[in-house]
């Protein structure tokens, strides 16, 4: 399989039988095959994982299919495209927090979704597709900072686990996962727990804010995960796995 890291949390995993575009919020989309079904996802409405320009794929992609959480800001684009001559909604599939869902693509192909609840806002993904199975997290994360107070730090600990525990054990092939130096000494908290809870059998740091030097710090505290981890060290990098 592909994956193509485009910018911060947004990735293109291609398969051998259908491509899965996550959070794009800034540069360059891939080209696709128009002939492979292209499944879009946002985690949620925070403006670094949701821009809108994503509609536009479905002049490039017929079949294209949006997964967005229930909530998302959506009804002005529909509206859009459709003075437009584009009916936007029969490409659209709005999902709720903790909830399964299976999908047949355009090849005829199974697709189970399975979302979880973000610690801020929206869902993370889980999918499962053809015997592999993916995760990201969106912004599903172990939010710890220092100038929070106890109780708000303990809150968000209890909130993170409690997802985490639904993941306990999962054999997961590609897993993308923030690694937010803004956090200062926390930083690593997230991504700790979530690879001692999951065998995982590649990580890509995403959320980085282009600080790519917060993998080798990573790895230089945890060198258990360096078969792992994935070295991301620019946008449009390629990975073949």
């Amino acid at each position: 399989m592909n994956i193509t890291y485009i910018g911060h949390s947004g990735f293109l995993l291609e398969t051998d039988s259908a491509y899965f575009l996550f959070d794009y919020y800034q540069g360059e989309i891939p080209s696709v095959n128009k002939d492979k079904p292209l499944v879009v996802f946002v985690s949620h409405g925070h403006a670094d994982h949701y821009n809108p320009a994503i509609f536009e794929l479905v002049y490039q992609h017929p079949s294209v299919q949006f997964i967005l959480p229930k909530g998302t800001q959506i009804k002005k684009y529909v509206l859009e495209y459709e003075e437009r001559g584009t009916n936007l909604s029969e490409h659209l599939m709005l999902v709720k927090k903790n909830e399964t869902y299976e999908i047949t693509l355009s090849n005829e192909t199974n697709l189970r979704i399975t979302t979880l609840k973000s610690t801020d806002l929206g869902v993370a993904y889980l999918l499962d597709y053809k015997g592999k199975t993916y995760y990201h997290a969106g912004d599903l994360n172990l939010w710890l900072w220092e100038g929070e107070n106890a109780e708000y730090n303990e809150n968000m600990t209890r909130k993170y686990f409690t997802q985490l525990e639904k993941l306990r054990g999962k054999e997961i092939d590609i897993a993308f996962v923030p690694l937010d130096s803004r956090q200062g000494k926390h930083a690593f908290a997230g991504m700790e727990s979530f690879l001692e809870y999951t065998n995982t059998k590649h990580v890509f740091p995403m959320h980085m804010w282009e600080e790519y030097h917060m993998i080798a710090d990573f790895l230089e505290k945890h060198p258990e995960y360096q078969a792992n981890m994935m070295n991301i060290e620019r946008q449009g990098q390629a990975f073949l796995l």
